[in-house]
């Protein structure tokens, strides 16, 4: 939506951003061909899930709020471990809190490639979506460069031949 300013600028409001996490809005004022004012605002509404956790046994919040969120499960799981344990008076040992920080750490790079490749490639490369994207990747590459190739292969130790797949180093067009 765009209007006017009593100054003779103008204002843009995008009410709803789509491929962000939460919710997401941009407000932008210009005057004279240059943004004089920018706001961009990223909101999580509240999803009540206080109200999923009364009456339950403490061993299952962890598991319900990592349901909060499909992109970082693993904040919602490790703050409801956290409360737990305060809770509980319970300390967790340095190497708990390492590994917890390992996932952490393992979370936020699985996060950022979700946004890069699934959620702003397709923008950068003029796609409406990721579905769009991969479809014409899809269709680009018939050629059998490819096609993956089944081999068999034997471990020293195992008697079972192990599949592998193998995919030809030429790339795709």
């Amino acid at each position: 939506m765009s209007h006017k300013l009593t100054d003779g600028g103008q204002v843009m409001h995008v009410g709803t951003l789509s491929r962000v996490e939460g919710e997401g809005a941009m407000h932008i004022e210009y005057s004279g061909g240059r943004a004089t004012k920018v706001e961009l605002r990223i909101y999580e509404p509240p999803r009540f899930y206080e109200a999923f956790l009364r009456g339950r046994a403490w061993t299952e919040p962890p598991d319900i709020t990592a349901r909060i969120c499909g992109i970082c499960p693993v904040a919602y799981q490790m703050s409801s471990c956290g409360a737990i344990e305060d809770a509980c008076g319970v300390t967790v040992p340095e190497a708990i809190g390492l590994m917890r920080r390992l996932l952490y750490c393992g979370e936020w790079i699985e996060s950022h490639a979700l946004h890069i490749f699934l959620l702003h490639a397709p923008d950068f490369l003029g796609y409406d979506g990721a579905i769009e994207m991969a479809a014409d990747q899809a269709m680009r590459c018939t050629s059998s460069c490819c096609t993956p190739r089944i081999s068999s292969a034997t471990t020293g130790r195992s008697r079972w031949p192990r599949t592998t797949r193998r995919w030809s180093s030429a790339g795709c067009g």
